[in-house]
């Protein structure tokens, strides 16, 4: 590489200096771990303060606004383009390379699903995505063999059925848990084109979750 692509490299946010660390194996699974955790304490945020939605609000607010501030940092500062990829890069994926951070993604389909819907389903939605999608991803990345597209029915069934009953914990309603499980599930193994599966899963699965309620009651 010349030093003349070095200094436009600087300029571009979606790639990294040579000098920083690159992705370890276990990059993938710490990048779940996040986001399971994150997520977790949107629901204990949701449940303990319900029927208030004050606190998950709060919390997802300010962390959209950090991620959207952290996006725009390593795109138009030098400084802060080597801070990101020095000690973030490495849960960062391919296709965070070129664009946005999925959990910029990610904090803003939870807050919209805790901003359009009721906590019962808000709490499925987050769970949805911050539980089911990560175990879809683990299970179907070690022990996946019947494929659809690129994703694995082993890992669409461990969604489901981990969702399902995380759901049911906190809704006490086996065809509303369902409905959640089964549609957030369904929503991640078919990618939906231009949309991210962080955006399309949760809202799938809350609003899935409220057609039940409407259809059949609690």
């Amino acid at each position: 590489m010349t030093d003349r692509d070095r200094q436009n490299n600087w300029t571009d946010g979606s790639t990294e200096p040579e000098d920083c660390p690159k992705p370890g194996t276990h990059a993938n699974y710490q990048r779940k771990a996040w986001h399971f955790s994150s997520g977790a304490v949107v629901v204990a945020a949701l449940v303990i303060f319900a029927p208030s939605k004050m606190w998950a609000i709060i919390i997802l607010s300010a962390g959209l606004a950090l991620m959207i501030a952290i996006d725009v940092t390593r795109y138009f500062s030098r400084r802060g383009k080597r801070l990101f990829w020095r000690h973030l890069g490495f849960l960062t994926s391919e296709k965070e390379k070129k664009g946005p951070t999925t959990s910029l993604f990610y904090a803003a389909s939870l807050l919209a699903c805790v901003l359009i819907f009721p906590v019962y389903a808000a709490v499925g939605g987050v769970i949805s995505l911050a539980a089911g999608d990560p175990m879809a991803a683990i299970v179907g990345r070690r022990y996946g063999k019947l494929r659809i597209g690129g994703k694995s029915i082993e890992g669409g069934l461990t969604n489901a059925v981990v969702a399902f009953c995380l759901i049911f914990i906190f809704v006490r309603s086996i065809h509303v848990a369902a409905a959640g499980a089964l549609i957030g599930a369904i929503v991640e193994m078919f990618d939906i084109p231009y949309l991210d599966d962080n955006i399309t899963v949760p809202l799938a699965a809350g609003g899935a979750m409220v057609a039940a309620v409407y259809f059949f009651g609690m």
